[in-house]
């Protein structure tokens, strides 16, 4: 894996410098830096060339899902950090647009080490006590999806992204460049509120966006 230029935001000041303190000695940081909040985190992405932004919640908040869409269309990765275990905070968490996440009281570095390397896989890190109650939502009966408003060249790379194409191998059938690609595919990740492409071409099928795929 890459050495990663890394943005820490939200939470206490002492805890994002403690999670600071603990990237800098993981082998695969290049650079951390800590910023207040979600929101300047996505404002700090492209000046910062950063790949994955470190985000702590520490309870319901709306501003941390408007922050993971936001970081996720400019292209960088997002890993919760989760400092409630209410069950029901949980289960809200558990739907945020993230990659991956993890509990204040499980931080360490070898944890975190842990965690970015699953994320260079693809892999989410998901912690046991948010996979239950995310098996748990999964039980429920699922209401009615309202497709989302795709653009053409959304629609396009969504079916790209379906067969299993790179964002590299994207741009080149759409003539755009690989961040382009990225970034389209970022939007649809947002936009299905999915946390890996996987899961979205799951979901586009579900709610019929693909279905000229297969003609």
């Amino acid at each position: 894996m890459t050495s990663l230029h890394v943005l820490v935001a939200g939470g206490p000041k002492v805890l994002r410098r403690g999670i600071e303190a603990l990237l800098t000695e993981t082998d695969d940081v290049a650079e951390v830096v800590s910023v207040p909040d979600g929101m300047s985190a996505a404002a700090e992405v492209r000046r910062r060339s950063a790949e994955l932004v470190v985000l702590v919640c520490r309870g319901p908040d709306d501003a941390t899902e408007e922050a993971l869409c936001a970081i996720r269309a400019e292209g960088a990765a997002s890993l919760v950090v989760l400092g409630d275990s209410d069950p029901t905070f949980l289960e809200r968490a558990a739907r945020y647009p993230a990659d991956g996440f993890m509990m204040t009281e499980e931080l360490s570095e070898d944890s975190l080490s842990r965690a970015l390397e699953a994320l260079s896989r693809g892999e989410m890190p998901f912690p046991p006590v948010l996979g239950r109650i995310a098996l748990s939502a999964l039980r429920e009966p699922l209401l009615p999806m309202q497709p989302p408003a795709l653009s053409p060249r959304e629609r396009e790379t969504l079916v790209l992204l379906a067969m299993g194409l790179s964002n590299k191998e994207i741009g080149l059938k759409l003539d755009i460049t690989e961040h382009g690609a990225k970034r389209h595919v970022s939007r649809i990740l947002s936009k299905l509120n999915c946390s890996n492409r996987t899961m979205a071409a799951r979901t586009a099928y579900r709610m019929g966006l693909l279905a000229d795929a297969d003609r």
